[in-house]
């Protein structure tokens, strides 16, 4: 089962560390390599590793207190700060 929280973290990271041992001894990827999406490389899969790594560190970050306002204490703050002192 599925659940919208911060705890599917865990699943996804196990997910990328089998695919990392997986891909390491390029295991099942025969197949793929006939497939004309992946003739030229397996490229996709690396990419699709950097998306689900980018989604663990945004639930990572989810879990963080300031998460929801941090992003509004951006660079803007400062600006509308030193335009009140000038």
């Amino acid at each position: 089962m599925l659940a919208n929280h911060t705890g599917i973290a865990t699943l996804f990271k196990r997910i990328v560390f089998q695919y990392d041992r997986l891909r390491k001894r390029n295991a099942f990827l025969e197949q793929y390599k006939r497939e004309a999406p992946f003739a030229d490389g397996l490229g996709e899969f690396d990419e699709s590793r950097e998306t689900v790594m980018e989604l663990v560190g945004e639930y990572e970050d989810a879990e963080n207190a300031d998460y929801l306002t941090k992003d509004m204490e951006g660079p803007g703050d400062a600006r509308a700060g030193a335009e009140a002192q000038a």
